[in-house]
């Protein structure tokens, strides 16, 4: 048997257009493709469409990232990823609804920093039953290396907890609105391309790396929301 390929990284959380942070999406890709990574989730909030444009974009280029298109949904029980999705999948769904409509598309739907005391994180209690219902419903993996949730102590290790107790794969994004934050948050993973990270995401063989982000962007006020 061959050497198992060596591990790479993903950052599956990054926002490439964001009207408050004064991040614009021609800087952020080139930051993006700039970085070590072999995988970025362009994630936007309930909106795919830079996602589309940036990842044809990157396909032209035949860049050495594979970035692949996201989105952060806004669901009444927390936000939640879509990865790998080929259209827009509404806001304002149940969490259930929009799990099911990112499987759907034959995406990956990942939970969002989960956990934490605001109304766009999933409870322990909603995803611990989401966890005994329906393959449709289920979430693929949480979000358990975020580096703003990081500075509430004890989060990542009742996230990672959590994933435990119900067998859910954990991944790590950065939530990145500015090119400062990009990578800051990881999903470790054998191989290199997004269908490596997804088959690993899958089969529960990632695992995350990265660091808190600057305390500044911690108290950053979204003014959209």
């Amino acid at each position: 048997m061959g050497a198992a390929p060596a591990p790479r990284y993903a950052d599956l959380h990054t926002h490439p257009f964001d009207v408050d942070s004064g991040s614009r999406p021609g800087a952020f890709y080139a930051a993006v493709i700039a970085t070590d990574l072999a995988v970025a989730v362009l994630a936007d909030h309930d909106r795919v469409d830079m996602a589309r444009e940036l990842v044809a974009r990157s396909r032209e280029e035949r860049t050495p990232i594979e970035l692949v298109v996201g989105e952060e949904i806004t669901s009444r029980a927390g936000h939640v990823l879509g990865i790998g999705l080929t259209a827009r999948v509404p806001r304002g769904l149940s969490l259930i609804e929009s799990i099911v409509a990112i499987h759907e598309q034959g995406a990956l739907a990942v939970v969002a920093h989960p956990l934490l005391p605001i109304w766009t994180s999933a409870s322990e209690d909603t995803l611990a039953k989401l966890a005994e219902g329906d393959s449709r419903s289920r979430p693929d993996a949480l979000e358990a290396m975020h580096p703003l949730a990081a500075w509430f102590p004890g989060w990542r290790g009742r996230v990672e907890a959590l994933a435990r107790r119900c067998g859910y794969p954990i991944v790590g994004g950065s939530d990145a609105h500015v090119i400062r934050a990009i990578g800051l948050g990881r999903t470790g993973f054998h191989g290199s391309t997004a269908a490596d990270l997804f088959a690993a995401i899958r089969a529960g063989e990632t695992w995350t790396a990265g660091r808190r982000g600057p305390l500044r962007d911690v108290f950053r006020v979204d003014r959209r929301r």
